[in-house]
């Protein structure tokens, strides 16, 4: 897409989205529900066993990828579970800090030279609750804009951002207050809150690896951003 296109899809999707925004909020609140009732039974084997339980790998997958699904983004990246990504996280959950790590403190040294995002929450009941409440700062966005309203974004734009490939979560009970923390890989600066992916038909960038009618495939390589062996399990 030419540079002039792409502005023009900026502000057609800015505006679809103004005038859709309550009725496709309502659509991905059911969704969630309503997909994840419908999922097969857990291939448990497909997962690593970690801090995190292998159901609960499943379930942070699962909602990733169906918010993910929700936006309509030419390049959206397959979201992998990454058990090096995943112990940062619980460092950060041992810690009790209930803040944000610092950026050298995420490094993942199988990853070098690729930046680490972090979205945490404290105090919710269990991860669905945790991952409703990052994906609940949609209604701050509009595309192009960032927050419309002065209210964070950065943790649903986190979420939403086309060239996360691998995720790594982590808990801990501080002190009877729950801590959940995901680490993405990558991570978003923060220029890209009001363009976390482009617009457009899902996959239209890469035709030949569509997975899932919405993501690009595990071996896509797409603006030298690829899900090779590295971003394995």
């Amino acid at each position: 897409m030419k540079i002039s296109g792409y502005f023009q899809a900026i502000f057609l999707a800015s505006t679809i989205l103004e005038l859709g925004a309550e009725t496709k909020s309502n659509k991905v609140q059911r969704s969630v529900l309503d997909i994840m009732a419908e999922d097969p039974p857990l291939e448990r084997s497909v997962f690593t066993r970690g801090s995190i339980s292998v159901q609960e790998q499943y379930l942070i997958l699962r909602m990733h990828d169906i918010y993910r699904s929700q936006v309509n983004a030419t390049n959206m990246m397959k979201l992998r579970y990454h058990i090096g990504i995943s112990r940062k996280a619980q460092t950060l959950a041992d810690s009790c800090s209930f803040k944000q790590d610092i950026s050298a403190n995420r490094a993942v040294a199988e990853l070098p030279n690729v930046f680490i995002g972090q979205n945490i929450c404290v105090g919710s009941y269990s991860w669905e609750d945790c991952i409703s409440t990052w994906a609940n700062e949609m209604y701050n966005f509009g595309y192009g804009i960032g927050s419309r309203n002065g209210r964070p974004v950065g943790y649903y734009t986190q979420m939403v951002l086309w060239k996360s490939m691998a995720i790594g979560c982590g808990f801990n009970s501080c002190r009877g207050n729950p801590f959940y923390v995901c680490n993405y890989a990558y991570g978003q600066y923060r220029n890209e809150q009001k363009l976390p992916y482009k617009p457009g038909a899902q996959c239209t960038d890469c035709p030949n690896s569509c997975t899932e009618q919405a993501f690009c495939g595990i071996q896509h390589t797409l603006n030298n951003y690829c899900l090779c062996s590295k971003w394995s399990y």
